[in-house]
């Protein structure tokens, strides 16, 4: 007889020789490790530092003695030491490069951790499931949106993700190796890898009945008939190893359940369970995706049927394999000892990314599902495969998109040291609201600033009540202009809920100075304030101000004009959706005593008219202090937020300042480049 090689050679040789190489090769491995690499490696420094990241740079800041003695009570930080001292000491190996305050690569660690967590995937379902599983498994990983966005963090999921994938090989590995001194070289590693998660995330604890059992299910060996036995010699290796990692992680476990009885809100075990089954298998799948409703929940009854066969269906035609209860074990124990949990801390469930450490094994059940069906109905299994990978590659852009991103520490940043550049004369001072915020804040303005020259200050950690207006809210604020001699306030606003939630510190702020703009960076509201507004003399002012003197209503004259964004975009996505704002500072005087109230505006104008107009504020300074009370011959300081048209065309266009009602002609006030 005639294989199919031979019977058909100009059809089927090239491909069998192509089977044939790459059964032999570690080619598609390494195609799925590069996938991974490129997911994980792209765009690593388009997101700033959010709050959380900065906590964990906070802490890497510190020498590994205080890391250990200050996280592992879990009093002053919720999560154990592990990652803290892991980034310490990537951030010192990135020292002599000179990148040890660069976001892409401090950000890498957690790419490399993410490859690695796919190398340990592949490893472990091609011991139990074979190798098309093992490479569907990895492509699924590879493409996860939800693993590939905590891979970007300065977090511990990813790390703790790591440690257990890893700890979940090891302990396959070991019960089947033959040699015995391999096998104590892999339960070391397994105590090592679980450690490591458990030390790195507390929630990685849920996985340990997991890992306790399957240690049982691996060393229980068929004998006669139908009768079965254990490998003693195995089981009693693996029982010592995972004793000696309970034995490790029990100090840190006691301390955790006291804080946990301290500081966690009791509710109802199993609440809600069958929601939260479904919304753990949309954040370990689609995650965040924008897609129609309808869209979404076919797409996600799709990953169920395949996680299901995954589950539930056997292998046809093979040796039993212990994939299918393995995986029973380590998606299904952790997530019902979550919901048990529920009794004494309603928000186990709260977050994405607390049961993320699931995520891969979520992934190998839904490959092994599609490669089961391919077995009885291969057409349905290849497009259940395939759709699989489909699908999470059109989630994936998601991770990258201005819609999901983090807080944007580095556009207010940005925003606060562009403005004081261009503000010699008028020295300023921040304030991040919640006295925690201001750890990402600094981040980025000290790459810019030392400290002494841009002041950054953390208030108000404590919740606020209107009775404090005066007494508590009101003192540190007015120092900022007393003491430090700041002309400009900048107020930064995040995490506020459970501590302002009336807005009592910008409530104070209006009404005491004058806003000059406020920006919505991603979950973050930063308002400027003028704490000076009134000058004898010009200031020093930018290179790029103007000195119109000219005027734009009876006594009323503008002595100089500064365009504070010489350059904006038409649309934009980061400060303020959906078009751009041109800011501009104003220096105002009256030359005779004024007998009306001004209504001075600004506008960007261009060929086919105006294209920008200034946003009208009852808190700016042309508001709280009408023109009519200005004296003589003293300069007023207005700021003015020019709103552009989304629809600008790119090019050069004029900025004036008029007075309506006067019917004079505009006062020219620079230009501005939109792009």
């Amino acid at each position: 007889c005639m294989d199919r090689a031979t019977a058909h050679p100009a059809v089927t040789q090239p491909a069998y020789a192509l089977r044939s190489m790459l059964a032999r090769t570690w080619l598609p491995e390494l195609l799925v490790l590069l996938l991974a690499g490129v997911t994980r490696f792209w765009q690593l420094g388009r997101h700033s530092f959010w709050f959380d990241e900065a906590v964990s740079l906070a802490w890497a800041a510190k020498d590994p003695a205080t890391i250990w003695r200050s996280t592992f009570p879990l009093v002053e930080d919720k999560h154990p030491p592990a990652y803290y001292l892991t980034l310490h000491f990537w951030q010192q190996l990135l020292e002599p490069l000179g990148l040890a305050r660069n976001d892409a690569a401090l950000r890498s660690l957690g790419a490399i951790l993410g490859v690695l967590t796919v190398l340990g995937l592949l490893l472990l379902a091609r011991r139990l499931s074979g190798r098309p599983t093992a490479l569907l498994a990895g492509g699924l990983a590879g493409l996860s949106p939800v693993l590939v966005w905590y891979s970007q963090e300065l977090r511990m999921f990813q790390p703790a993700t790591l440690g257990l994938v890893w700890a979940a090989a090891f302990l396959v590995t070991a019960a089947g190796r033959e040699q015995a001194s391999h096998r104590w070289l892999t339960w070391l590693a397994l105590v090592l890898s679980l450690t490591y998660a458990l030390y790195s995330y507390l929630f990685s604890a849920l996985a340990l009945p997991a890992a306790g059992l399957t240690l049982l299910l691996l060393t229980h060996r068929p004998g006669a008939g139908r009768q079965f036995r254990f490998d003693w010699q195995r089981l009693g290796e693996g029982m010592l190893a995972l004793a000696v990692t309970g034995g490790l992680f029990l100090p840190l476990a006691l301390n955790a359940w006291a804080v946990n009885g301290q500081e966690s809100t009791p509710g109802r075990a199993f609440a809600g369970f069958l929601a939260t089954l479904w919304r753990q298998l949309d954040i370990f799948t689609l995650w965040r995706v924008d897609w129609p409703s309808l869209w979404e929940g076919a797409a996600l009854a799709f990953f169920a049927g395949l996680l299901l066969a995954g589950l539930l269906l056997q292998w046809k035609g093979r040796t039993a394999s212990p994939d299918r209860p393995i995986l029973l074990l380590w998606i299904g124990l952790p997530l019902l000892l979550g919901g048990a949990l529920q009794a004494t801390n309603q928000a186990v469930f709260r977050e994405d990314r607390y049961f993320l450490f699931l995520a891969p094994f979520v992934l190998w059940a839904v490959a092994r599902g599609a490669v089961t069906l391919s077995q009885r109905w291969p057409v349905l299994g290849w497009a259940g495969g395939s759709g699989a990978l489909l699908l999470l590659l059109l989630a994936l852009p998601q991770v990258w998109s201005p819609r999901l991103y983090r807080e944007n520490w580095r556009a207010a940043a940005n925003y606060i040291a562009d403005y004081q550049d261009r503000s010699p004369g008028l020295p300023g001072g921040v304030v991040a609201h919640v006295n925690y915020t201001d750890l990402a804040l600094k981040w980025y303005l000290e790459q810019r600033y030392p400290p002494e020259e841009l002041p950054v200050f953390g208030l108000f950690g404590q919740p606020l009540t209107p009775d404090q207006m005066e007494e508590v809210i009101g003192p540190p604020l007015e120092g900022m202009e007393t003491f430090l001699g700041a002309h400009t306030l900048w107020l930064t606003q995040s995490h506020l809920a459970g501590l302002d939630d009336q807005g009592l510190v910008e409530r104070w702020l209006d009404e005491h100075y004058p806003r000059i703009t406020e920006q919505f960076p991603a979950g973050i509201k930063l308002t400027g304030y003028a704490l000076r507004t009134r000058y004898d003399t010009l200031p020093t002012l930018g290179p790029d101000a103007t000195f119109p003197e000219q005027e734009l209503a009876p006594g009323l004259v503008l002595a100089a004009c500064e365009v504070m964004t010489p350059q904006v975009t038409a649309r934009d996505e980061t400060m303020h959706p959906p078009s751009g704002w041109v800011h501009l500072r104003l220096w105002l005087t009256a030359r005779a005593p004024l007998d009306a109230d001004y209504p001075v505006v600004a506008q960007v104008v261009g060929p086919g008219g105006v294209w920008g107009r200034s946003l009208d504020r009852e808190q700016d300074a042309l508001h709280r202090f009408p023109s009519s009370q200005w004296p003589v011959g003293v300069l007023i300081r207005a700021e003015l937020d020019v709103n552009m048209n989304p629809v600008t065309p790119p090019g050069t266009y004029s900025v004036v300042v008029r007075v309506d009602e006067a019917g004079r002609e505009p006062a020219p006030c620079g230009s501005v480049a939109v792009e």
